[in-house]
């Protein structure tokens, strides 16, 4: 059980032995090459690891947090309301209430609440989506999609649209400087003859 535990936790469970003591006049180490500041190291660092976890499964508890907030909001509205319809013990019962319902505040507060209830739903859906699919920001997000065979295809697509649309453009462009230019010689010829 242990061990099932400290795999899911980025530093480990193992102890890292202790350094091998030093002899006293040891030469010091060569220099080490620098890396170039753009290269990717090949390992995260666990601190880095944990940054990425607890950013993706912040979305989800927001989400979720939200989630229960506008749950709770909903149902405090729901009992307000049918409180209020419950006559007093004394009013008789052929008489209108005495807090008469309004419509248009009634619907008004029925979609505020579903609108609350949808985006809290969202919310958590997408943050459950994005932890489920290990992506932690937008950029994550287009490598995966790049990476995958749709990714090519779409990068094509997005390609040739571009290439048809300057075309179209450059026809466009081309039949109007080859009517302007006609224009201006109909014109010439119109001046000399007069």
């Amino acid at each position: 059980m242990n061990s099932y535990l400290s795999s899911w936790l980025p530093w480990g469970s193992t102890p890292s032995p202790p350094p091998p003591p030093s002899p006293a006049f040891a030469p010091p180490p060569p220099p080490q090459p620098c890396p170039p500041k753009d290269a990717v190291p090949a390992v995260a660092e666990p601190r880095d690891e944990t940054k990425r976890f607890l950013k993706q499964l912040a979305l989800p508890v927001i989400g979720g947090a939200f989630l229960l907030l506008s749950m709770r909001l909903t149902r405090r509205s729901t009992v307000r309301r049918q409180l209020a319809m419950i006559p007093p013990y004394y009013h008789p019962n052929n008489q209108p209430p005495v807090n008469p319902p309004s419509g248009a505040l009634d619907a008004v507060e029925a979609l505020q609440l579903a609108t609350l209830n949808v985006f809290s739903v969202a919310m958590l859906l997408v943050g459950g989506g994005a932890f489920a699919l290990d992506v932690s920001n937008v950029e994550d997000l287009r490598e995966r999609f790049r990476a995958s065979d749709k990714g090519d295809e779409w990068e094509a697509q997005k390609r040739a649209a571009e290439e048809e649309f300057e075309e179209w453009l450059v026809t466009i462009l081309a039949r109007k400087e080859l009517k302007d230019r006609v224009k201006s010689e109909v014109e010439k010829e119109l001046e000399k003859n007069k």
